[in-house]
Order: structure tokens, then C-alpha cells, then sequence
């Protein structure tokens, strides 16, 4: 029966635009609503029979859920064959071009709320971080090497504190109005020995091994895919380099989605971890610090194999 459920739960037309658009990737609700033009009830209502029929997986993330297409055992074999029939038909064809253009927009969005606020950066990371003196905590965590990557590099504060410790630093930021500031930065407090390059963090302009070690500093929580900055984090960094990852761990304030932006309201320590682990490194140490709001911050200082 399980396998007449499958197929009665695809036996509409909406319930396979949603399951096209779920394949491969996460999307909530209202998302998915304006990607289609359907109302929210109606979307709901397929989004429950797909899920009944453990064709979708959903994930909650303070007020928002997030859906995906299965990729496991006989649904995610129905879906894969599906993929290939329905990319080529419309409405289908045209629903992932029309989702491409919604993420592609969405990101655009984001370039320009960094753009907008790279000269406050310091004053919206003190609301948010408060007494808190994390750039510290991370530097305290490195070790001397030649080279570091400062994934999300900001303003550029934190890249000229990694010099202490560091040869040179390589900046990697999606904002130019960010690494407009970062080099402003570093250039009047002369700190030399620098590079910022224009990039995101799932495709880094960095080579194999050139990092000995890698941060990523409160930057997870606004990528559409933050897992996949640590297949990345992986391949840049040598053997035997540090990776050390802070982030917010997981938190209900949706406020910081209306007023800074996050798409994700922090992170489990298991979601971390995982990643870590699973991406070449091996977790060496775990320390944990009291932002404000009731916030926590967690560094992760891990070691590649």
C-alpha cells in the first residue's frame, strides 16, 4: 500500500510543481507560494499530502518550516525519475526558471542589504554580539601559520586581527561595498599583507590547500545553503590546518530575520558538528559565550585529517 500511496500522492498536477521545485532544494512556504502565484492554504494542504506520503521532508526553523524532496530509499528513486521527465514539460520546465530567477533576486537582495550597511557593520555586530569580544576569542584560537582565509570577511576587523598570527590573509566576501570597507580598513591601520576577493562561500575564489587555516565567523546563518561551505572550507584547507567556525546556535528570535537580515535563526551544535565532521576535520575543542537577548554564541575549533 505504501507504493499506491506514493503514486496517489503524485497524481496531481500542483502536488508535482511542488515536488519539481523541493528537488534538490529548501524552501518555506511563502517561498514556494510566490514561486507558483497559489494561495498559502492551498500550497499547505499539497505540502501535507506529499509529506503523509513521505515524499517531502520538513524542518522547523523558528516560525518558518522548510521542505525538501526525499532522496532516500524508494521515494527519492520515484523522484529522481520524475526529475528527468519533468524538466522537460511544461509547466514544470518553467516553474525551476522561474525559481531560479526568485533565488537569484533573493541573493541580489542580500548583496545590496551588505552594500547598504558596510560602513555600520561594527555598531549592528555590537547589538547583536554586545560585550562580547569574539574576534578575540578567535585569534586566541589559531595557530602561527603562513596563510588564513576569513570566509565572510566583513569589514575587514577580523582579518587585520588574524595577522598577529598569521603571514598573510586572504578576504573572501559576496558585498563590495563589505570589501570596499575591509580594504579601507587594513590599508589605514597598515596592516599590509592582505588580499580581499570578491566570492561566495559555496564556490571560493581560493586554491586547494592555500589555507592553513579557515574561518567562518558568524556568516551561516544568512546562506541560502550553509552546509555547503564546508565542502569548500574543506578543499581549501591543507592538511592538518585549522577550521574555526562561530556561530549563533539555535535561537527563536525572529526579529533578527526583520532587523539584520538572518535567514537561519542559528544553528544546533549537532548541525555543526556534523558538518565539521563530515567535510575531512576532526573537532578539537567547543567553547561557548553569552551574546545578548539571551543569544549564544559557539566556537568550534576543529583540525583537517
Amino acid at each position: 500500500m505504501g507504493t499506491v500511496n506514493y503514486f496517489k500522492a503524485l497524481a496531481d498536477e500542483t502536488r508535482l510543481r511542488i515536488l519539481n521545485l523541493l528537488n534538490g532544494n529548501e524552501l518555506h512556504v511563502n517561498e514556494i507560494v510566490g514561486i507558483l502565484g497559489m494561495g498559502q492554504s492551498r500550497i499547505s494542504r499539497h505540502l501535507k499530502i506529499l509529506s503523509d506520503a513521505s515524499l517531502i521532508t520538513s524542518r522547523k526553523d523558528g516560525l518558518w518550516v522548510f521542505y525538501r524532496a526525499s532522496d532516500r530509499d524508494f521515494p527519492g528513486q520515484v523522484i529522481g525519475l520524475l526529475n528527468v521527465i519533468l524538466k522537460r514539460e511544461n509547466p514544470y520546465a518553467l516553474d525551476i526558471s522561474r525559481m531560479n530567477e526568485y533565488i537569484k533576486k533573493r541573493r541580489e537582495k542580500g548583496k545590496e542589504y551588505f552594500n547598504a550597511v558596510a560602513s555600520d557593520w561594527k555598531r549592528i555586530r555590537g547589538e547583536i554580539l554586545g560585550e562580547l569580544d569574539l574576534n578575540s576569542e578567535i585569534v586566541a584560537a589559531m595557530r602561527k601559520c603562513a596563510c588564513a582565509a576569513d570566509l565572510g570577511c566583513g569589514n575587514g576587523e577580523l582579518a587585520g586581527l588574524i595577522l598577529a598570527k598569521s603571514g598573510k590573509v586572504i578576504g573572501v566576501d559576496r558585498s563590495t561595498g563589505m570589501l570596499d570597507e575591509a580594504g579601507r580598513y587594513l590599508e589605514a591601520s597598515g596592516r599590509g599583507r592582505f588580499n580581499l576577493r570578491l566570492g561566495e562561500l559555496s564556490h571560493l575564489p581560493i586554491r586547494d590547500g592555500e589555507a592553513d587555516c579557515t574561518v567562518i565567523n558568524m556568516v551561516l546563518h544568512y546562506l541560502d545553503e550553509p552546509a555547503a561551505a564546508f565542502p569548500e572550507a574543506s578543499r581549501i584547507t591543507g592538511k592538518g590546518g585549522r577550521l574555526i567556525v562561530a556561530e549563533l546556535e539555535t535561537h527563536v528570535d525572529e526579529s533578527m530575520r526583520r532587523i539584520y537580515g538572518h535567514r537561519w535563526l542559528g544553528f544546533s551544535r549537532e548541525t555543526i558538528e556534523g558538518w565539521i565532521s563530515e567535510n575531512g576535520f576532526i573537532l578539537k575543542k567547543r567553547k561557548s559565550f553569552k551574546a545578548v537577548k539571551d543569544l549564544n554564541v559557539i566556537l568550534y575549533i576543529a583540525e583537517k585529517v
